[in-house]
């Protein structure tokens, strides 16, 4: 099992699609169609299509993290696989989801915001180094009309014996330091991506395999469930490779505008 100790990331790990200095990942998730926000927005907007008017911004909060639980912590038998019947992802109500996500979104949403059936999602393992594992989470918008995304994202996790697993959790980009929140609005086919690093707990062949990973685009927004898989860690293969386990350790950076680069 690798160590919880914390190294710091490669410069440039490698990937299917190659990762920018900024880093970049692809899983996909919930966004968020909802009323327009007020307030003071963080960020100046970045634009991936023509508009022709300047769109609201989000509201934004500052990132946090929150620990993840003790193996003390936990209930007996959460290491071995119970006999009872599972509900499968499928059948589990957004409030389900919701129960699963470790730390809110920081974005609130706004009359532009990209919905959850406006988007498709993907993670892509990219790369492993001393116990981390690097990935692109990307979000696409599949509608005929602009959309934005702005901020962080959150995640929680499923495990395929129906645990919800108790990350640790940090929204702190794992590649680019100075990354910020500025809103990206994403023309009808294009990307926003964000770099997510795993590490710590990872689940081995006798752990509770993730099964779904669980996504938060803005913090008012409804949590959606996106499928994933342990298994085949081939790099630069969307949804596979994700060895995240009841206790490992999540950071995931901003949603950004993908670049011809990434």
């Amino acid at each position: 099992m690798p160590s919880r100790s914390m190294s710091s990331p490669p410069a440039r790990p490698r990937s299917g699609r190659r990762l920018r200095a900024t880093f970049a990942l692809s899983v996909a998730v919930l966004a968020i169609g909802g009323c327009t926000a007020t307030g003071t927005a963080a960020g100046t907007g970045t634009a991936t299509g023509t508009e022709s008017a300047t769109p609201p911004t989000a509201v934004t909060a500052a990132p946090s993290s929150v620990p993840g639980s003790a193996e003390l912590d936990l209930a007996p038998g959460w290491d071995e696989q119970g006999d009872g019947e599972i509900l499968p992802d499928a059948d589990l109500t957004p409030g389900d989801l919701a129960g699963m996500l470790r730390l809110q979104a920081t974005a609130t949403s706004t009359s532009t915001s990209c919905r959850p059936d406006t988007v498709a999602l993907s993670l892509t393992f990219a790369d492993a180094a001393m116990g981390h594992r690097y990935g692109v989470l990307e979000v696409v918008n599949t509608s005929s009309v602009a959309c934005s995304v702005q901020g962080y994202p959150w995640i929680g996790a499923r495990g395929a014996w129906g645990s919800s697993f108790q990350l640790a959790a940090e929204q702190r980009d794992p590649i680019d330091q100075a990354a910020t929140q500025d809103q990206v609005m994403l023309a009808p086919g294009a990307s926003a991506v964000a770099n997510v690093e795993w590490t710590g707990e990872l689940a081995g062949a006798e752990s509770e395999p993730i099964s779904l990973l669980v996504l938060q685009l803005t913090s008012d927004g409804e949590a959606t469930g996106h499928p994933v898989s342990a298994e085949s860690a081939g790099i630069g293969v969307p949804d596979t490779g994700i060895d995240i386990g009841m206790m490992t350790t999540v950071r995931i950076g901003p949603l950004r505008a993908e670049s011809a680069e990434d």
